[in-house]
């Protein structure tokens, strides 16, 4: 695999590809990665990687974006004539069971194979075919209908909702800025909530002189908060210029961490409080702020007039009188929210579907349906039925855009000046303050402009530019050529045994993303203007969750075991069957590639526990680096930034068993073998861990079962913690590049923390893996004795050297230090360069304790310099002491100083 240059074709996605844009799907891998997954699985094994990536698109000296870039007609042929060589047909069956967003099957249909695309979700079928099925199907020219009727659905809102939206003459409004609102325990006051009050503060240089916030004012005799708007230069850091002064929003918060403040008579409304009156009452909204532009200026920002409260008071109204109507009653989405694993907005009384939705927002989308299907019916009267199920289609995906962004779920982006959509997480959140944009012309026009022009460039993307395929099995479009349906991956039961030549498919990843519980967020929208159009697909109240191949614990609450125990075993049994089905209709000589993506070694044992219990032996793997690190889900978090490509064959039904002990060396041998291959092509940090089980997997699946000495079978974990510890000794002797004999335990892990994780907080139950991996001490003293991370909620913490010198986890007294672990000295050292800034004092601290000619700690040192990322505080403390080293180790110089060292507290007189 040209693995430095998948990663570098990767990079190219992260911006402005239609197929990701057409509708949000969570976890959608790039398509230049699933064109190398799927090609590696078809072509013979003797192709070169010259060949392979020539095959792929790629030319050198030619700067190419595969994924924008359809394969030409003679790579096609070249690649079927192959696939003709090995599976005895030029268009190999290519199964995805868990399609997704649909990236696997997309970059199979553009090599015109014969593409079988399933999913469980309701959500993603509707994608999949609106991305792939429709532009085949019909090409280019749906876009002249498609237009035609998102600007008459446009058109009428625009008409229909006018009179919600009104507007001072001369503005054209684009978003209203709301914040929640609880009212006061203490005086009564309906009080706005945010954390901030930015409106406006776009960071390049054309833009500092029109940064905006607005500022509240208290209003203790109308028991109210009202706003001021502030507007001036960009001032020290991150405040406004004024003549009055520096202002600084962030001083202004009314709510931090769930608990509010109110301006009027500073009282702390608790977190308690605040969920108890939004479970009893719900909680309020307040308009505090208007964007609107003036002909074709830039933003501006005004605080609310008497017009605007005027259509909220009608929007309001109107929708009050409209829930008297039986059909109106019917496509509002009151469905009861599933309280799950992913929702975080029920303790904030959002029980409903509707409820993510103010009234005005909930009117405005509710009105879009009604119009939809008004244009349904036209639709149908005036197109063939398959043409106009797809204009339909596409015009409920604008429909979801606009549930997307315009919802309490969403929130509005000073630094972009820009509203983010509910969906750019994987969890649905509650924003305490959030955007609404205008509903009767740019919300509807903005999502649609966008995905006009997607659709457009998937025609291009697939060669159906001008309604042709580049490629003569596809000419004339065939529908065995692509079947998408809503199948669930253990239920394969259409299809005939040994009936698929090659299955590449990205399974859900344990419990990271609750898809079901995400699409009903979509779903129940969709299902107002689709559930006639496939009916096979809105038969349900809400998505699946039951079915659903996810590690989900709100499915087992209330049970007598722990949830999360439960909700493992459900999702290996569920992996298991789903791949003894993949077992089943592969050939006996076909090939089955497995993408994973996941950080806890915990979920890579089930998912592979799954595999090799089906008859699957691991025989290759890769790691690629897919993931945006600009869109990890967890920032100032480790993230895993690679999936792992596991290449798994039917295992050799009359492989024996195997015993652990003569494997374990094996797996040592192999994963230290090929770690400096994972490190040239860029694999560093936690995904070298985990890149390292794909060769544990290659030996532990051999053989079946593989049992101890005690004849009890042996699960993967123990092949990925043989991988873990030959990956820390590899990446110790690596760091150290001497003899590593010398280092305590404690001290390796400090270091080896850093390396792997290049972060200060990440998972607990990594903090522990590598604890066992280097042995040598209790992995519960790492917090409770040792004090160098805090522990919470199944993640961790680095101390930093001031906190661990706070709680008492070292002295820097020299007559009460111990220099048995080298990071306390470490931590000693820059505790006290943090604290008193005098170079003096840590040069006595370190002659003292003898740490000045310690070999050992110079190591540390230099190795701490190293793996500590530099943005953080301890590495920039380590080059200013680095470089004063030589001043560190000279002769003392007399200074008139005391030190006083006592509880390892410091005082400094000069």
């Amino acid at each position: 695999m040209p693995v430095n240059l998948l990663n570098e074709q990767v990079s190219y996605e992260s911006g402005g590809n239609p197929f990701k844009g057409l509708h949000r799907w969570y976890s959608r891998k790039p398509l230049s990665f699933s064109r190398a997954s799927v090609l590696a699985s078809i072509l013979p094994a003797d192709i070169t990687p010259e060949e392979f990536e020539q095959l792929l698109g790629l030319q050198n000296g030619k700067d190419i974006r595969l994924y924008k870039t359809p394969p030409p007609p003679h790579l096609i042929e070249k690649v079927q004539n192959y696939c003709e060589t090995v599976w005895g047909t030029k268009t190999p069956t290519v199964l995805d069971a868990f399609a997704g967003g649909g990236s696997i099957p997309f970059e199979a249909v553009r090599y015109g194979l014969n593409v079988l695309a399933y999913d469980l979700n309701p959500v993603a079928v509707v994608t999949m075919k609106a991305a792939m099925e429709y532009p085949l199907k019909f090409g280019a020219e749906l876009q002249e209908d498609i237009d035609k009727w998102v600007k008459w659905v446009g058109d009428e809102a625009e008409k229909r909702l006018a009179e919600f939206f009104p507007s001072q003459e001369g503005e054209t409004v684009q978003n209203y800025l709301w914040a929640h609102t609880v009212v006061c325990p203490s005086c009564e006051s309906v009080v706005p909530l945010s954390p901030n009050w930015w409106l406006y503060k776009r960071p390049e240089k054309q833009n500092l002189h029109k940064w905006c916030a607005v500022k509240p004012i208290p209003n203790p005799e109308e028991k109210r908060v009202d706003f001021e708007l502030i507007k001036g230069k960009k001032g020290k850091g991150t405040t406004i210029q004024t003549e009055e002064g520096e202002f600084d929003p962030k001083n202004y918060d009314t709510v931090s961490r769930s608990v509010g403040k109110c301006p009027n008579c500073s009282n702390v409304i608790e977190e308690e409080a605040v969920k108890s009156q939004a479970q009893k009452e719900g909680l309020g909204h307040q308009l505090y702020a208007v964007a609107y532009k003036e002909g074709k200026s830039s933003l501006q920002f005004r605080v609310p007039s008497q017009i605007d409260f005027e259509g909220i008071e009608k929007a309001e109204q109107y929708l009050a009188e409209k829930l008297e109507d039986t059909f109106w009653n019917q496509i509002i989405p009151n469905e009861d929210r599933y309280d799950g694993y992913a929702d975080r907005c029920f303790a904030y009384g959002l029980t409903r579907n509707s409820d993510y939705f103010n009234p005005r927002q909930l009117l405005t989308l509710v009105a879009y349906v009604e119009i939809i299907n008004e244009a349904k019916a036209k639709i149908q009267a005036e197109y063939e039925p398959e043409t106009a199920i797809a204009i339909i289609t596409y015009l409920a995906l604008v429909l979801d855009r606009c549930v997307d962004k315009n919802s309490r779920l969403s929130h509005w982006q000073a630094s972009r000046a820009f509203s983010q959509a509910a969906s750019g997480q994987h969890s649905l959140n509650l924003f305490w303050n959030y955007p609404e944009i205008s509903g009767n012309g740019e919300l509807w026009h903005w999502c649609a402009d966008a995905f006009v022009s997607d659709y457009s460039k998937l025609c291009q993307y697939l060669g159906t530019e001008n309604n042709s395929i580049q490629f003569k099995e596809l000419e004339k479009y065939d529908s065995k050529s692509i079947q998408i349906d809503a199948t669930s991956a253990d239920s394969l039961f259409h299809l005939p045994d040994n009936s698929v030549d090659t299955i590449v498919t990205d399974p859900p990843y344990y419990a990271t993303i609750q898809y079901a519980e995400l699409s009903d967020f979509f779903y129940v929208w969709q299902k107002r203007v689709l559930d006639d159009i496939f009916p096979e697909l809105f038969l349900t109240e809400l998505t699946d969750k039951d079915r659903e191949a996810v590690a989900n614990p709100s499915r087992f609450r209330n049970m007598g075991e722990s949830p999360d125990a439960l909700a493992s075993q459900d999702y290996e049994g569920k992996m298991q069957m789903a791949f003894a089905e993949h077992y089943r209709v592969l050939r006996d000589d076909g090939v089955m590639t497995v993408q994973f993506n996941h950080k806890e070694s915990g979920a890579w044992d089930v998912l592979t526990k799954s595999l090799i219990d089906s008859g699957f032996e691991i025989t290759a793997s890769w790691a690629v680096s897919t993931e945006n690190p600009q869109n990890l889900h967890q920032a100032k978090k480790n993230s895993v930034s690679s999936t792992v490509l596991l290449v798994c064959r039917k295992r050799d039904p009359n492989a024996e068993q195997a015993w652990w002990d003569d494997l374990r060396p094996e797996v040592a041998n192999l994963v230290e073998s090929r770690a400096p291959d994972f490190e040239a092509n860029d694999i560093t940090g936690i995904d070298l861990y985990l890149s390292a089980f794909g060769p544990a997997l290659n030996v532990f699946s051999r053989s079946y079962p593989i049992l101890d000495s005690t004849g009890e079978e042996v699960r993967p974990e123990k092949a990925f913690a043989e991988a873990r510890t030959a990956i820390a000794n590899y990446r110790f002797q690596k760091l150290v590049q001497s003899d590593t004999a010398g280092f305590d335990t404690l001290t390796q892990w400090y270091l080896l923390a850093w390396d792997a994780f290049k972060a200060r907080e990440f998972p607990f139950d990594e903090a522990r893996q590598l604890a066992l991996a280097i042995g040598g001490f209790n992995v519960g003293d790492l917090a409770k004795v040792h004090k160098l991370l805090d522990s919470a909620s199944g993640s961790c913490k680095l101390l930093t050297p001031l906190q661990r010198l706070k709680k008492r986890a070292f002295s820097i007294n020299p007559q009460e230090f111990s220099a048995q672990h080298l990071v306390n000295g470490l931590h000693g050292m820059i505790a006290i360069y943090q604290e008193e800034e005098n170079i003096q004092m840590v040069r006595r601290f370190m002659q003292d304790t003898g740490l000045v000619s310690n070999d050992m700690f110079s190591k540390t040192m230099e190795v701490a310099f190293k793996v500590i990322p530099k943005n953080v505080p301890e590495h920039q403390a380590l080059l200013d002491l680095w470089l004063a080293m030589d001043e560190i180790k000279s002769k003392v110089v007399y200074e008139q100083m005391e030190m006083n060292l006592d509880d390892g507290q410091m005082n400094l007189e000069l």
